[in-house]
């Protein structure tokens, strides 16, 4: 029974800790670039309108992609956490936190959604894919 409270304590140390402050509001700062990932995500499906094929598989890696996120968010900060922290530390405080990590996650997903418009990274550029505009035939 003293470990859970011990783990509590020490998992708020770190993770008080852990949180790094800076000028920008991390949770204005996710706002602004889940903005450009939808922006980026309406170039891709004008991009590639006339492949319905593929525009059925982009918006399922993007339901997957939010659900990931959001798995991920709930796996680092469980609700039994989440209302402990709140209540001692207070929203705004948890929030930045919880911001951060969406921040860190949101950067990835814009580098992966620029790959379907602006093309495959260095060295799968021969790769037969729709990043690359190049489809296996059906010879």
């Amino acid at each position: 029974m003293i470990i859970k409270p011990l783990f509590v304590i020490a998992f708020t140390f770190l993770l008080f800790f852990s949180c790094e402050t800076s000028l920008e509001d991390p949770c204005t700062y996710f706002d602004q670039l889940d903005s450009k990932m939808l922006a980026i995500t309406s170039q891709v499906n004008e991009k590639h309108s006339g492949d319905r094929a593929f525009l059925e598989d982009f918006k399922m890696e993007q339901v997957l992609w939010i659900q990931y996120r959001d798995r991920r968010l709930r796996a680092m900060y469980p609700r039994s956490w989440d209302n402990f922290y709140r209540k001692k530390f207070g929203r705004k405080e948890f929030n930045t936190c919880k911001c951060q990590e969406m921040v860190r996650m949101a950067k990835v997903r814009i580098t992966d959604l620029e790959m379907y418009i602006n093309g495959s990274p260095a060295g799968q550029a021969d790769c037969p894919s729709m990043l690359n505009n190049k489809q296996l035939s059906d010879n």
